[in-house]
C-alpha cells in the first residue's frame, strides 16, 4: 500500500514539474502581449488625432525611446511597432489602414523626436488588439542578439534564436475590453533617470475654411469663399465673386459682383472636410457687360439647391467640386455706346431656371500651431 502511495506522489510531482515551465512561459507571453503603448484611431478614418490618450501615449513612447536611444542610434536595437485594424469590410483594406496608421505614428516621432525610418520594425494585422479594432501599439524595444552579454563559460550550443530579442517593454497592461469601455490611460509612470521636459508643436485645424473657385478664377472673375463647420453634419458657406475689368476707349466692360450665402447638410462623411453635401443657397449681384457694340447693365437675385463633394489634400488643404441649380430673376437696361455717350434702348426683365453655379475649388483648412508637452 505504501509503495502505491509513493508511486502516486512521484507521478504527481513529475506532472507538476512539466507544467510549471509551460505555465511560466504562458504567463510571460501573456504579460508581453498585454504590455503596449497604444495609439488610438477613429474607425475608418486615417487621421492621427490628438487627444488626452494619444498625448499620454506619446510621452510614454518618447520615454521608452530615450531610455534606449544610444543603442537605437548605433543600430544595436530597434523599436517594434504593430498596427491593428478590423473596421473595414475586407482584410486587404484593414491591412492597408493598419499600415497607414503605423506609418503615421512613425512619422510623428521622425518629425518631432529625431527618429529615423530604419530604426523601426513594423508588423500589421487585419485583426483587433485586446478588443480594440483601430490601434497602433508600440510593443517594445528589441536588441540584436549579438549585442547582448555572452556567458563566460562555453555551453552546449542552443537552438537558433530569432535575430531580435525583446528585453524591454512598457509595463502598462491594458484590459481586454471594447473600444468604448477602455478608460483613459493614467499619467506616465516616473522613470528612474532624471525627468526632463518634452515639448512639441502641433498644427490644430479649426472649423473655418478659406476657398477659391478655380473655374471662376480662370474666367478672370476672382472668387473667395469662407465656410464654417458647425459640426460633422452642418456647415454655412459664404461665396463672393467680382470682375472689374474695362477699357473705356474700346467700350469693353466686364464688371460683375455677386454674393451668395449657403447652408449645407453633409452625408456619407469620412471626416470634417471629406464627404458629400447638399445645400440651399440664395444670392444677388450687379453687372455691366459690353463688348464694344451693345451693353447690358442690371441687377439679379437667385436661389437654388447645390450638390458637391469635398476631399482632403494633406492636412492643410482640400478640394471641392459641385454644381448649383435654381431660379434667377434679373432686371436690366440695354444701351448702345454712341459719340462717347451711352444711349438707353430698353429695360427688360428675364426669368431663368437652370445651372447657376459650377465649382472646382481649392480650400485652406485654417488652423494654428499649439505647443504640447509634458515631463518624461
Amino acid at each position: 500500500m505504501h509503495v502505491w502511495k509513493n508511486i502516486g506522489f512521484i507521478w504527481l510531482l513529475f506532472i507538476g514539474l512539466l507544467a510549471c515551465p509551460a505555465r511560466a512561459e504562458s504567463q510571460t507571453k501573456e504579460a508581453m502581449a498585454d504590455s503596449a503603448i497604444v495609439f488610438r484611431f477613429v474607425p475608418q478614418r486615417l487621421m492621427f488625432y490628438s487627444n488626452k490618450h494619444n498625448d499620454n501615449a506619446i510621452l510614454q513612447a518618447a520615454a521608452l525611446i530615450e531610455r534606449h536611444r544610444e543603442a537605437i542610434c548605433r543600430g544595436d536595437a530597434i523599436v517594434r511597432v504593430q498596427g491593428f485594424c478590423t473596421s473595414h469590410p475586407s482584410d486587404a483594406a484593414n491591412l492597408k489602414a493598419a499600415r497607414n496608421r503605423s506609418n503615421q505614428v512613425k512619422s510623428w516621432f521622425i518629425t518631432h523626436h529625431g527618429m529615423q525610418e530604419a530604426w523601426y520594425r513594423t508588423t500589421n494585422h487585419a485583426s483587433s488588439y485586446q478588443g480594440m479594432e483601430d490601434v497602433v501599439a508600440i510593443m517594445a524595444v528589441a536588441y540584436r542578439e549579438e549585442t547582448l552579454p555572452q556567458p563566460a563559460i562555453a555551453e552546449e550550443k542552443p537552438a537558433p534564436a530569432p535575430p531580435l530579442v525583446q528585453i524591454d517593454a512598457p509595463a502598462r497592461p491594458l484590459p481586454a475590453r471594447s473600444w468604448a469601455e477602455i478608460p483613459q490611460m493614467p499619467e506616465a509612470m516616473p522613470l528612474a533617470h532624471a525627468s526632463k521636459a518634452y515639448v512639441w508643436r502641433e498644427y490644430k485645424t479649426t472649423p473655418w475654411s478659406l476657398k477659391t473657385n478655380l473655374l471662376y478664377d480662370v474666367l478672370l472673375m476672382p472668387s473667395l469663399e469662407l465656410e464654417y463647420h458647425i459640426n460633422r453634419r452642418w456647415s454655412v458657406n459664404v461665396e463672393g465673386n467680382m470682375a472689374w475689368w474695362h477699357n473705356d476707349r474700346k467700350h469693353r466692360y466686364y464688371q460683375l459682383a455677386t454674393i451668395s450665402p449657403e447652408g449645407r447638410f453633409w452625408f456619407k462623411t469620412k471626416g470634417l472636410r471629406h464627404g458629400h453635401y447638399v445645400g440651399l443657397f440664395v444670392g444677388g449681384g450687379w453687372y455691366d457687360l459690353e463688348n464694344g457694340g451693345r451693353g447690358y447693365q442690371g441687377e439679379m437675385e437667385y436661389a437654388g439647391l447645390s450638390y458637391g463633394y469635398m476631399f482632403p489634400i494633406g492636412k492643410h488643404f482640400s478640394m471641392e467640386a459641385g454644381i448649383g441649380l435654381g431660379y434667377m430673376n434679373t432686371k436690366y437696361a440695354e444701351y448702345l455706346p454712341m459719340d462717347g455717350h451711352y444711349v438707353f434702348q430698353q429695360a427688360k426683365r428675364m426669368n431663368y431656371f437652370g445651372p447657376l453655379k459650377l465649382k472646382l475649388a481649392v480650400g485652406w483648412n485654417i488652423g494654428r500651431w499649439v505647443k504640447k508637452g509634458g515631463v518624461l
